[in-house]
């Protein structure tokens, strides 16, 4: 084999191997990009989501109720049961994206479930006092019940805020 057509088969070799390597690189970038799309697009629809739920607390002052049936429940050694209904799903992101999750940053996958699991509790909880499936228990039990969705309301609040933190840190 002489010497020019040696070049040009390590020519042609080079020119294959940058091919196929420039061909890799594109699709690893691309994939990444796209990663990093979806990763940030679901966590802004959580962030949404969360917002959303944090000012419905606020702006119906739940908390707040919840400390004055406690006070009337103590004053007055009278049970009352919050009448309470639910007419829309409050977690449909979360509902519709549980299994991706993983691809959101740290600590992200973490907290949101939190957040999630601790709503529902108090939801179901709201739920029951509603419909009267608590009216048969003692007045302590129902206070501590009471007691207990404020506590959790308030770990709802920080864990909320700290999901809405990470997300405008990390995105």
């Amino acid at each position: 084999m002489t010497e020019a057509a040696l070049m040009q088969l390590l020519a042609v070799i080079v020119g294959g191997l940058l091919a196929t390597g420039g061909g890799i690189l594109t699709s690893i970038f691309l994939e990444r990009d796209r990663q990093k799309r979806e990763s940030r697009n679901l966590a802004l629809a959580f962030k949404g989501e969360i917002t959303a739920l944090l000012q419905q607390i606020e702006e119906r002052h739940y908390q707040h109720r919840i400390e004055q049936v406690i006070a009337q429940i103590e004053t007055e050694r009278q049970p009352f049961l919050m009448p309470f209904r639910i007419r829309f799903r409050y977690d449909r992101v979360y509902d519709e994206n549980v299994e991706r999750i993983g691809i959101l940053k740290e600590p992200l996958p973490e907290l949101i479930p939190l957040f999630y699991t601790r709503l529902t509790s108090v939801l179901d909880d709201m739920l029951s006092l509603g419909d009267s499936t608590y009216a048969v228990l003692p007045l302590d039990v129902l206070l501590r019940i009471y007691r207990d969705m404020l506590r959790l309301l308030g770990e709802i609040t920080q864990v909320g805020e700290r999901i809405l933190q990470a997300i405008d840190e990390r995105y």
